[in-house]
């Protein structure tokens, strides 16, 4: 798992409690944090996202979600992808496109029984033009946010001082 793929999730067991490791990560945004990443902490739950003012569409957030083992310890739970706003617009978008398709074949199939004009098949290619832009988009968003989401991860590495892949690849065997 060296390559961060579309919206890695990854889960790992750490010996330190979570209330250690919201206070790592805090010290880390604190006094190391060249990249000037924000936080936002809601009990065991932590988003690291970039600057307002830097941020583009295509800037991840990492999610770390933080679960106090049976055996002691923490499960830490993390993923990096886009902020729920751009989910929503996208499935937002797909969901509209796909109506469209279908709303255009189911009219198009009835003015055809009619024995009409089908001028209903006309919003198929229109809905497969536009998923297949938005599929383009998505694409390029992930190529684009490729450099954010290596910095989030090397920041948690940091933070928590190992490497999160390599260990949530070690202990899911």
């Amino acid at each position: 798992m060296s390559m961060l793929g579309f919206r890695p999730r990854f889960k790992f067991g750490s010996p330190l409690s979570a209330s250690d490791i919201v206070q790592r990560v805090r010290q880390r945004i604190d006094s190391d944090n060249p990249d000037r990443l924000g936080q936002k902490n809601a009990h065991y739950h932590i988003t690291l996202h970039f600057p307002h003012e830097h941020a583009r569409t295509w800037t991840p957030q990492l999610d770390l979600n933080l679960e106090e083992a049976p055996e002691g310890g923490t499960i830490v739970r993390c993923l990096i992808g886009p902020a729920p706003n751009v989910w929503m617009l996208f499935a937002a978008g797909y969901l509209a496109l796909s109506l469209l398709g279908l709303t255009g074949l189911t009219l198009g199939l009835a003015q055809v029984s009619l024995d009409n004009s089908p001028w209903g098949f006309w919003a198929l290619p229109v809905s497969l033009v536009g998923i297949g832009a938005m599929m383009y988009m998505a694409y390029t968003g992930q190529r684009r946010a490729h450099d954010d989401m290596r910095t989030l991860k090397d920041f948690v590495d940091a933070a928590l001082g190992c490497d999160c892949f390599k260990l949530a690849m070690e202990q899911e065997d």
